[in-house]
């Protein structure tokens, strides 16, 4: 006879799919003793940069303790929904102020929750004596252990989730619920499989990584995009090489193996139209600008995951390298 839990991640399997997730996994809604540790000493170690709410987050145990949630979680349902197109790696190929690929096109955190509310009215329906809750980067809650832990993919030296077909151009999700899931079978479980590779540590211009740690203050990503303290591009702010890079980075990604062979390969591709990159990627009139006015910003940023560094971080990095191609 078959285990009913199997019966009910199947079930949970085919909804989440049909909204186009790729990838999907069960975990217990857990953080394993060895992340803490590792969280504890990235913190100590001063790694989260200007992210102060992170480290009070970790100190106050909200990340691990999974309370106020309005439900008390035994389960994550986690997902992955890939983003990767063609089209977005020939823009990026021809690019002079490059923008990481998920920032080409439409806010991930509006689509996926849409996604998300679809699949929770269902299961709501389906298991109505059981209560679940969505997370896009919206809850204290370290989505992307969970989906390690889901047996999904696996957490790669340049601390990015990779899995051995998609690559790692992917968006998480996941869904907290008080339903009883269980954990990935043993045989599921995607191994680490990054060797001795070293390519995505060797690349990074600011030696932000060492194998399977980052420092947050030294990543071009979180320089251009977290770091809002400066609004202008100070002497310091310009002593950062970012290669070009005026939101977010992918050089790790686009050096790792399982995406420039593997996803290449297998032609990975999204199918949400909104992940596509818009149209005024290539258009003159906005390549050519060295700065834009704050309508200007919002009329070509509104509903994208770039609106919420504002026109004066735009402009400061702009303006970082504008100042980089003087010199």
């Amino acid at each position: 006879m078959t285990n009913p839990i199997y019966q009910i991640r199947s079930q949970i399997k085919t909804i989440c799919e049909k909204e186009g997730f790729s990838l999907v996994g069960f975990t217990e809604a857990k953080i394993p003793e060895s992340d803490l540790e590792h969280l504890d000493q990235w913190i100590s170690e001063g790694r989260f940069g200007n992210m102060d709410w992170f480290a009070k987050d970790h100190a106050l145990g909200i990340r691990n303790r999974f309370e106020n949630l309005g439900l008390t979680p035994r389960s994550a349902i986690c997902l992955g929904f890939v983003y990767r197109s063609q089209a977005a790696e020939e823009l990026l190929s021809q690019m002079e102020s490059k923008v990481s690929r998920y920032a080409l096109g439409s806010d991930y955190h509006s689509i996926l929750k849409k996604k998300g509310n679809r699949i929770l009215k269902i299961l709501k329906e389906q298991f109505p004596n059981h209560k679940f809750r969505q997370s896009v980067d919206s809850l204290p809650v370290a989505e992307k252990i969970l989906t390690r832990e889901s047996g999904i993919a696996w957490q790669g030296k340049n601390t990015n989730l990779i899995h051995p077909k998609l690559g790692s151009y992917f968006f998480l999700s996941t869904i907290l619920t008080d339903l009883e899931l269980g954990g990935p079978d043993p045989e599921e479980i995607i191994t680490d499989h990054c060797g001795s590779c070293r390519k995505c540590l060797d690349v990074c211009p600011t030696g932000a990584l060492d194998a399977y740690k980052i420092d947050a203050k030294k990543c071009i990503s979180y320089l251009t995009i977290e770091d809002r303290k400066e609004t202008e591009a100070t002497e310091s702010f310009l002593s950062w090489d970012r290669k070009g890079w005026v939101y977010g980075c992918d050089l790790c990604q686009e050096v790792c193996p399982w995406n420039a062979n593997v996803a290449k390969r297998n032609e990975v591709e999204t199918i949400e139209p909104d992940f596509l990159p818009r149209a005024f990627w290539t258009d003159p009139d906005f390549i050519n600008k060295k700065r834009l006015t704050k309508e200007e910003f919002d009329g070509y940023f509104k509903n994208s995951p770039i609106e919420r560094i504002g026109f004066e971080i735009w402009n400061r990095n702009l303006q970082h390298l504008n100042e980089k191609e003087s010199n």
